[in-house]
């Protein structure tokens, strides 16, 4: 802002630097920093309470800035995949190579609801594979947070994890990562069995190899889970009554508050819930 010092400043100034962005998101955390600090101003005696008060007032017309959710304002929005561009073009590009079983396994798994670093950090002692099979670890904020493994899942994993004893020539370890990297150089085609994919932009680079080849266009790791609520809020009966509630994709995503599933998971997708009240309501 070009001031010397915070009692410099004026509520024009601050509002002036807030407003130079146009996405309402950084608005709004550029208003919130911006006060967080003079407020620790104003208790060293560095800053003037009145700016501080002004800028916090309900006359304030940027404290009024919306919240947007679903990236609408960003270059690439949030994206939700059909079940069969999803299961059936975007997972129809991995092939039966060492590389192509590993990225349909991330692949799988970021539909299954998983997060990117949990994808990367997932360890072999985190897989049950045994009567129900499922995966479980701790998740976000070290909340407990497990998934059922389906047939398809299921199938890839325990290939994928024959070929793992192979490539080590030993019996998998618990501390094991499973997603693992592919060889540099002449390795095309094969993974460096032991050593994890750690970075999540590597995850995003692997989508969007496939996204590509699928000709879906862009995507973001975080558009997987995005399609795995889609699919699941898309899953209707005959009568288009819902298989799966807000409730139930919350558990699945594992959010603590619903709203954020509701606000940003959520397909916003026409469900024709108006005429089937009609018809139960008639």
């Amino acid at each position: 802002m070009g001031v010397p010092h915070p009692r410099a400043l004026t509520d024009g100034a601050v509002n002036g630097w807030v407003a130079l962005s146009r996405a309402n998101n950084t608005r709004r955390n550029r208003l919130a920093r911006i006060c967080t600090f003079l407020r620790w101003c104003v208790r060293v005696g560095e800053a003037d309470p009145a700016l501080v008060e002004e800028l916090q007032s309900r006359e304030n017309p940027l404290r009024a800035t919306p919240p947007i959710y679903g990236k609408l304002q960003g270059k690439y929005p949030a994206r939700w995949l059909t079940y069969d561009e999803a299961y059936g073009a975007l997972l129809g590009t991995c092939d039966g190579s060492e590389v192509g079983r590993r990225d349909e396994l991330v692949l799988r798994l970021g539909l299954s609801g998983m997060r990117v670093a949990e994808i990367t950090g997932l360890r072999v002692g985190q897989l049950r594979l045994e009567g129900e099979p499922t995966i479980e670890w701790i998740g976000k904020k070290r909340r407990p947070r497990r998934v059922a493994i389906g047939p398809g899942l299921l199938g890839l994993l325990t290939t994928y994890l024959r070929d793992y004893e192979v490539g080590l020539g030993r019996t998998l370890m618990p501390s094991d990562p499973v997603v693992c990297r592919q060889k540099p150089g002449g390795g095309a085609g094969r993974l460096s069995w032991g050593r994890p994919l750690k970075q999540p932009s590597s995850v995003a680079k692997l989508l969007q190899g496939h996204a590509d080849a699928a000709g879906l266009g862009h995507m973001s790791p975080h558009d997987l889970r995005r399609t795995a609520a889609g699919i699941l809020h898309r899953a209707v009966s005959a009568d288009g009554a819902h298989f799966f509630d807000l409730l139930d994709i919350q558990k699945i995503l594992g959010h603590a508050n619903p709203a954020t599933t509701m606000r940003s998971y959520i397909d916003p997708v026409e469900n024709g819930v108006l005429n089937r009240a009609a018809r139960v309501l008639d």
